[in-house]
Parts: structure tokens; sequence; C-alpha cells
């Protein structure tokens, strides 16, 4: 009996902070309804001065696209207010095609240079850090190297922050460059529309923090400066900045309707690999701010549980995984998943008064067990209201989009074995974990052709212990069909079938980076 009480507390406690995450998409999707893009200023005829900052580390693929959407973007501003500041941290040939990019566009009459410190110190912080220090503009544009800015992009976000001193940071929507690749690509671009069509736009809509998205952006030097400039002491640094910046009293702009388009991975690998840096980082971020955000009373206590659920979005992982380790262990320690099955407890023969007392307190039992199964299904259905909204809110059919509403929930579940480490290496531990970037190939045109490129992404342990907790699903189903314990198939079998299915494309598409 006390082994089920403590399995039964911990479900409890699972179900609450699921429920809290959960709930939280259903107060987002309410709050983006009353998201209103802002009217954009007049045009002012005194342009400020805007350094656009491109950190790059071995992107021989797409250096050249991204150099000629931001000459064309400068072009538009005005070719005399915009320097082009290329920060290459590369060890491969892609230096040879920066040098060849920069010779191009100084024979235009670009201002264009490059930064190069000889070590990746800081990551992408550090590189970002060291080209603060020598620009002299007053407004700083940031694209990864996968991005293509529209030619408009800084005649769409300067204006704005002319009209308001307070204003530090202008981000847009991403887009995606190559969503019909393939299943998987669909399903990870409609992942990145629920963020930026759902949460950035019910987050802003709420008046709560936001954040900078790393690429696709603007932001006001002086507020970077004062907010104590990029520190690497996390792998998001974007995220750390934009907390750090609105902690100082500056506001960050969401324009839904301006669009930057980016890559998005083409394998599991890849994805796993994106995603484990952003949990490691977000978290490490939380770790970092949230103790003292959370007692600063000058905030209201919606803006502080905002941050609070916003910062620590990727615990939803390792909340996943336990709780099917732990869903596994209560099948097989015997309790059933619905009350129903055990209703002749409550009706002992005759009148032993003992005997109705252990009936009683079984049919509690199995009365909370059935009140968790309830609050887990009302959470996990949550997630496929918003992407079901997202698909609606860019007219997308939802039933030519089932598959990828399908592998996005298979990616969801299945990534949280490795996110879990990446975020107990967050939590648990003070090293600087190294900044593992997302290969990026530019123009694909047919599936598989990603083979052939240089940057891959080669197979690490995790996938043994995804192997692990495969077996340990099938063995409880297994267990559950032999005893009848139907209902809890609804659980066990989704997320069994989630884990094989990032294993198996873990172990097809994982491979080791070629030479040249």
């Amino acid at each position: 009996m006390i082994i089920q009480a403590v399995l039964i507390s911990l479900s409890l406690i699972f179900t609450l902070l699921f429920f809290l995450y959960g709930f939280n998409h259903y107060y987002l999707i309410n709050a983006a309804r009353y998201y209103k893009s802002p009217s954009l200023p007049d045009q002012c005829l005194a342009r400020p001065g805007v350094s656009i900052h491109l950190p790059v580390y071995n992107e021989r693929y797409v250096i050249h696209r991204l150099v000629a959407a931001c000459a064309d973007m400068a072009q538009a501003y005005g070719i005399e207010k915009v320097n082009i500041l290329i920060l290459d941290d590369s060890d491969d040939d892609t230096t040879l095609e920066v040098d060849k990019v920069v010779e191009k566009y100084l024979e235009k009459h670009h201002h264009i240079e490059v930064l190069r410190r000889g070590n990746r110190d800081g990551f992408k912080a550090g590189a970002l850090q060291a080209a603060l220090n020598r620009t002299e503009e007053e407004f700083i544009a940031i694209f990864d190297a996968d991005f293509i800015p529209s030619e408009d992009f800084l005649l769409h976000t300067i204006p704005y922050f002319v009209q308001d001193e307070r204003l530090g940071i202008i981000q847009s929507r991403w887009a995606h460059l190559n969503r019909d690749y393939n299943l998987l690509t669909k399903a990870i671009a409609l992942g990145i529309d629920v963020h930026f069509l759902i949460e950035q736009t019910g987050r802003y809509a709420a008046e709560c923090f936001q954040n900078f998205n790393g690429s696709g952006g603007v932001l006001r030097k002086k507020a970077i400066l004062e907010a104590g400039g990029w520190q690497a002491d996390t792998l998001a640094e974007d995220l750390d900045l934009s907390y750090r910046m609105q902690g100082r009293g500056y506001k960050i702009l969401y324009l839904k309707d301006l669009q930057s388009s980016a890559e998005v991975p083409l394998t599991v690998p890849s994805f796993k690999k994106q995603q484990g840096r952003w949990a490691c980082g977000s978290l490490r971020t939380a770790r970092k701010i949230l103790p003292t955000l959370l007692q600063n009373r000058e905030l209201q206590w919606k803006q502080r549980l905002q941050a609070f659920i916003h910062l620590t979005g990727y615990m939803l992982h390792p909340l996943m995984l336990f709780s099917f380790i732990l869903l596994c262990v209560l099948t097989l320690y015997g309790l059933n998943s619905s009350a129903i099955t055990h209703i002749n407890f409550l009706f002992p023969s005759g009148f032993d008064w003992e005997a109705i007392k252990a009936a009683a307190a079984l049919a509690i039992q199995y009365l909370v067990w059935d009140i968790l199964i309830l609050l887990i299904a009302i959470c996990a259905v949550a997630p496929w209201v918003s992407a079901i909204l997202t698909l609606k809110t860019q007219n997308l059919s939802v039933l030519r989009n089932l598959f990828s509403l399908l592998i996005l929930f298979l990616l969801g579940y299945g990534v949280s074995m490795s996110n879990t480490i990446e975020a107990g290496k967050a939590l648990l531990t003070n090293r600087n974990w190294a900044f593992a970037r997302t290969p990026k190939y530019a123009s694909m045109q047919h599936e598989g052709e990603w083979k052939t490129k240089k940057y891959q992404t080669p197979l690490d342990f995790v996938w043994a212990l995804e192997l692990a907790l495969i077996v340990f699903g099938g063995i409880t189903i297994g267990f559950a069909v032999r005893h009848s314990n139907f209902g809890i198939l609804l659980f066990l079998a989704p997320y069994t079938a989630a884990y094989a299915f990032v294993f198996s494309l873990t172990i097809i598409q994982s491979r080791k980076e070629k030479a040249s």
C-alpha cells in the first residue's frame, strides 16, 4: 500500500505540472485573438545607421544566398546607411566562400566586412559580443546563415524604433523555405508556426515577456549595452538578453505580419540537435533569470507566471519521460486504468466493515486515477488544438495536413529522452556546453539529396536509451493486454510508437560528417 500511495502521489504531481503547461496553451490561444498589428510609422527622412550582423560557422551552402538578400535589403534602405558584418567563426572552406562574397559586394560599393576571431570562445554569443564592440551604428539586425530577409525588412522595422526610444527589440515571424521538402519538414514547420502564431502572438497580446528568437530581428545597441551585452553562460543568448533588456524597462515588438524566411531541419538527428540546444539553453536561462524575476513585485502575477512557463517550457520533456516510465511501473504493478473494472470491490459479501473500508479506500484510489487520466487527456489535447488553429490561421487544410500533425506529435513525444538529457545538463551542471549547429543545405530539390552534402549529424549514445524505452513500453503493453487493462493502452501505445519513430529515423539518418 505504501508503494501504491507513492506511485499515485507521483502521478498526481506530474499531472498537476502537465496541467499547468497544457492549460497555458488555451490561455495563449485566447490571448492571441486580441493581437493587433501596430501601424507602421511614417518613414523618417533621416534614416539611422544599421549594422547587419551575420553569425556564421561552417555554412558553405548558404552564405552567398544570405549576403545577397542582405545586400538587397541594404540597397532598399540606403546603401550608405548599412554596414554588413559577417561574423565568421568557420574552420572549413566556408572562409573562402565568405572572402569571395565580400569581394563581390565591395565591388558593388556595399559596406561589408568580415570579423574573424580565430576561435569559437562563447560560440554565437561570443561572436555577437565581439561584433558589438566594433559596431558604431545605432541599430543591429541579426540573421542566421539560413535566413533570407525580405528586401523591405529594414523599412518595416526601423521606423518603430525612431518613434519609441524604449523599444529595444523587434522580432519578425519566421517563415519556411523548405516546408514542402518532405513530411518531416512540414511537421517541423508546423511546430514553429505554433510558436509564432500562438505563443509569441499570445504573449505579446497579453503584455507578457517576449523573446528575441536569435534571428530575423533588430535590436537597439544602447539597450543591449545597458542590459549587459551578449553573455555566453547559456546556449540561449537571445532569450537571456531578451529578458535582461525587458528587466531594464525596454519593450519588445512582435510583428506577426513581417516574415523572415529560413530553413527547417531535414532530418530527425538534426532536429534533435536543434531542440536539444534550445532545451539546454532555455532551462539554463530559467535557472539564471527566474530567481530574481519571480521576486520582482513590480511585475503583474500573470507576467511572472507566464515568464516561468515560458522559460521552463522544455521541462515538459522530462515530465513526459518520467510520466511514461511511471505509467509503465504502475501498469506492471497491477494498477488498472479504470475504477469501473473494480466496482465489485464496493460490494463485498456480508457486512464486514473492515472489508467495506478497504473497498472504499480502493474505490477512492481508482477514482483519483481516473481523474488523473482525464486531466492528462485535457492537457494532451491542448497542443493539437494549437496546431489545428495554426493551420486554420494560415488557411491550410487540416485534412491535408493530418500526416504533419501525426509526425509533429511523434516528434514532440519522441525527443523527450534526448531533451531530458539536455535539461539535466542545464539544471544539474555548471558547465558551459558546446553550441551544436544545425546543418543547413540551401536549395534541396529531391528527397535524400542531403545525404550527399558535407554537413551531417553523427549518431550518439541516446539511441540506446531510446531503444530501452521502446522495449520497456512493449513489455508493458503486452502485460496490459494480457490482464485486459486496455484503457492504459491509450497512453502507452502512442508514447512507445513515438520513441520507435524517433529511434528508427535516428538510426537511418545519422551519419558521420564528410571531410569535404
